[in-house]
């Protein structure tokens, strides 16, 4: 059972790690550094 449950936790730390997770490929000109430099609090 607890095999189980770590599978199902790798599983889904996979899944959200393709969906929220950085792409270190961008360059620091990419559009995603240019957004990120608007955030509050990221100066």
């Amino acid at each position: 059972m607890a095999l189980i449950i770590v599978l199902l936790m790798v599983i889904l730390l996979d899944i959200a790690a393709m969906r929220w997770g950085a792409d270190s490929r961008d360059g620091i000109n990419s559009l995603e550094w240019l957004r990120r430099q608007l955030w509050y609090g990221f100066h």
